[in-house]
């Protein structure tokens, strides 16, 4: 299982400052994610909540802030495996036939950004499909939202 983390402060009822944890998981080729908040004033302890597939903004936009955006970007030669990149895509999210085009393209060109766990699960299933892909580090305030907010 890999899996990030972020930790942000938030008001807690009690009127002191809670920690809110977030995070993202692969676990058996799923994309999880969950938060949780505690409170060392009133020792509140919760599970906020927590799912699978897309995460909401409020549990990315801490992973992104804190460990930036990573790209997803084919390897291999242009145009290769490129029926199995569409139908990674297509199964990944519910697009078009020419949204999954377009994300094709731009995973064979400048890659997809998305938090380091969307990263990590995508690429894994690109390579399950025998499709050569890699992730690496995305520029600092790349938009990593589209198309991992669809199923949110």
């Amino acid at each position: 299982m890999d899996g990030w983390g972020a930790e942000v402060e938030v008001p807690c009822a009690c009127g002191a400052t809670a920690a809110q944890g977030v995070g993202q998981s692969v676990r058996d080729g799923r994309l999880c994610w969950d938060a949780d908040l505690w409170c060392p004033a009133c020792e509140l302890s919760l599970c906020l909540d927590y799912g699978h597939e897309d995460a909401p903004a409020w549990v990315r936009g801490p992973l992104l802030e804190q460990h930036g955006p990573v790209l997803v970007r084919l390897t291999g030669p242009a145009g290769a495996g490129r029926v199995a990149v569409l139908r990674v895509v297509r199964a990944a999210w519910p697009v078009t036939l020419a949204q999954a085009a377009d994300l094709a393209r731009q995973l064979a060109g400048e890659g997809l950004a998305g938090t380091p766990a969307e990263a990590a699960w995508l690429c894994a299933r690109l390579t399950g499909q025998g499709v050569a892909a890699e992730t690496l580090p995305g520029p600092a305030g790349r938009a990593a939202d589209w198309p991992w907010t669809l199923n949110a």
